[in-house]
């Protein structure tokens, strides 16, 4: 999806989307390799964080119209 948005954003939103994105299965990954339920239960949470960057971020590119809701 955001190989389409303006170049000017390589280093903006593009990047921020990318990163959030990637960061979502990458805190649930570390968090199965850390021993205990504690462990596992706070990294879930900084992915949901993540998650929530994302939401946003794709809103914000809607309301730039960047993308269109039929993405």
């Amino acid at each position: 999806m955001t190989d389409e948005f303006p170049w000017q954003e390589v280093f903006g939103l593009t990047s921020q989307i990318r990163r959030a994105a990637a960061s979502i299965p990458t805190n649930l990954a570390e968090g199965c390799g850390r021993w205990g339920d504690g462990d596992m239960g706070r990294f879930v949470k900084i992915a949901m964080g993540s998650a929530s960057e994302v939401d946003y971020l794709v809103l914000l590119a809607l309301e730039l119209t960047y993308i269109s809701p039929t993405n």
